[in-house]
């Protein structure tokens, strides 16, 4: 396993020039750790990462401190930050949680979706069967966390919304970790085309059920992966 910050991987980054450098520095290190390019344990301090980005200390504390309280990043003073390792028991755990959410927003949904709404979600299903027909892996995982963010959302509760998103962020890197997985994506296309069938039909209860039954599939296959 990687347990340092290349040079490779620090170059890639490159120099920001953004106006907002901890925003910049924060949605660039968040990619390549969900995107386990910056594998769980990697090392880094902040003299480097200062050098590759050319900023001061201060907007890189920032943008740490921000992945720090996203359980992203672990820092410890005077001994460089780490990339934070997966804890399966912490995401068997967030999935429950989680499941209840989906659960609870069913009714809700139901009660206010619109056709133009289901069109929308709809035209996201099919974008990702063609992400996933072409294996373009980060298009097809970028679209399903836009399926499920835009299904809950419908749910019009912005308090079920914001909880859900961010217990949703914390499972981010475990998620993509089953991304490469063909036989997962055919299976959660199937369950993706029955969630709509029950949308489609307004039936709250069912919506919910079914929600349910994809997250516990999905949570099913990631512990798989992380026990292997």
């Amino acid at each position: 396993m990687n347990t340092q910050l290349n040079r490779k991987e620090l170059d890639s980054l490159g120099p920001s020039s953004s106006s907002s450098l901890h925003d910049d520095i924060v949605s660039r290190l968040r990619q390549m750790i969900i995107r386990c390019e910056l594998e769980p344990g990697a090392r880094f301090t902040e003299h480097e990462l200062v050098e590759v980005f050319g900023v001061s200390r201060t907007p890189l504390r920032e943008a740490l401190k921000i992945l720090a309280s996203e359980g992203l990043v672990e820092m410890r003073p005077h001994r460089g930050s780490t990339v934070a390792r997966i804890s399966p028991k912490e995401i068997a755990q967030t999935f429950d949680v989680l499941g209840a959410l989906e659960e609870l927003a069913g009714p809700l949904i139901c009660d206010r979706v619109s056709n133009v709404d289901i069109a929308r979600l709809d035209q996201i299903t099919t974008e990702m069967s063609s992400k996933r027909d072409a294996a373009d892996r980060n298009s097809y995982f970028e679209l399903n966390i836009s399926f499920h963010q835009s299904m809950i959302g419908l749910s019009g509760n912005a308090v079920l919304l914001n909880t859900y998103n961010q217990l949703f962020a914390k499972l981010q890197r475990a998620r993509y970790m089953v991304n490469d997985d063909q036989n997962r994506w055919s299976e959660s296309a199937k369950e993706h085309a029955w969630i709509m069938d029950a949308l489609r039909q307004r039936d709250g209860a069912e919506l919910s059920r079914r929600l349910k039954e994809h997250n516990t599939r999905t949570a099913q296959a990631i512990l798989a992966k992380l026990d292997a």
